[in-house]
């Protein structure tokens, strides 16, 4: 008697495991596969003069975009979007870099926008996306001065982190609302989307995360990559009111930066909202630094 009542209780335990970790991994899948947020606005509607353009990657998925061409002897800042989003919602920050004479070159990360690809992963094969944008500038015979820099946002903001540790292309960063590193963004944004205190699921979703996509997520962090951007420099900005990016983790990001390096933390900003809460003085200290650590030869 005591062993049939032992067995039920392990075979409801092992069912309602089972449904939790198949409720999580289909959560997971879920949100890699966000829905695309449409490209309501061009560079045309800010004035600027821009051409399509479309680039592939390394595993073969065709990116869309747009280049800005000021002047083809100015450096290019390429501008990285947040997951769920696209190139149209950075098209504000376009404009006012490109008023101070860059080029500029935005796109669609893979499963975003009008870009191919049917997933994201968060910053991992994205790191890819942003590679390719380099070697389409490096081959575009309009570009004639290859110095490239990167302002990312939230999702792009880490990628471009990661992405400049591994290539000497890109001689400035500036990252807005990064995550420290991919495992503590997936728990955080398991408990703020569960909203439970303890961050059980939100390990069973990186579990299911590395399930996802073959790879251990404990190596996706920016954290351990930015101290390889110097003597390139990084400017970080953050919100103090950031949820799913605390400020804190802003600060750990600086504190591993070596030098050159810049924090701008705005009080009253949520995740991402520094722009439109202090909108002056973001543009002021953006353009202080790509013209501080972008080589520019301006033109009469």
């Amino acid at each position: 008697m005591k062993t049939k009542s032992l067995n039920s209780a392990l075979r409801i335990i092992f069912i309602t495991s089972l449904g939790i970790f198949l409720f999580v991994f289909f959560l997971m899948l879920r949100n890699t596969a966000n829905p695309r947020r449409p490209i309501y606005s061009t560079p045309q509607d800010y004035g600027l003069n821009f051409q399509n353009i479309e680039f592939n990657t390394e595993d073969g998925l065709k990116l869309k975009g747009w280049l800005v061409i000021n002047n083809e002897t100015s450096p290019t800042v390429i501008i990285c979007h947040g997951f769920g989003t696209s190139r149209s919602d950075v098209l504000v920050l376009a404009d006012f870099i490109e008023r101070e004479g860059y080029n500029i070159l935005l796109f669609d990360f893979r499963g975003h926008g009008e870009s191919q690809g049917w997933y994201t992963s968060f910053g991992y094969l994205e790191q890819k996306d942003l590679k390719a944008a380099l070697e389409f500038l490096k081959h575009n015979p309009n570009i004639k001065t290859k110095i490239f820099g990167v302002l990312g946002v939230s999702m792009g903001g880490s990628v471009a982190i990661m992405t400049a540790a591994k290539t000497d292309d890109i001689k400035a960063v500036v990252t807005d609302s990064p995550y420290v590193d991919l495992d503590t963004s997936i728990i955080r944004h398991a408990r703020l989307l569960l909203k439970l205190p303890f961050s059980f699921l939100g390990r069973l979703a990186v579990f299911s995360y590395r399930l996802r996509f073959f790879v251990d997520s404990s190596k996706i962090s920016p954290l351990k990559e930015i101290s390889k951007l110097s003597p390139r420099a990084v400017m970080i900005i953050s919100g103090a009111k950031d949820k799913r990016m605390p400020s804190l983790d802003a600060e750990r990001l600086y504190l591993n930066a070596s030098y050159p390096k810049e924090f701008f933390l705005t009080i009253s900003a949520g995740h991402t909202e520094s722009y439109w809460q202090n909108r002056e003085e973001y543009e002021r200290r953006v353009m202080d630094f790509f013209n501080r650590y972008l080589p520019f030869t301006r033109q009469p």
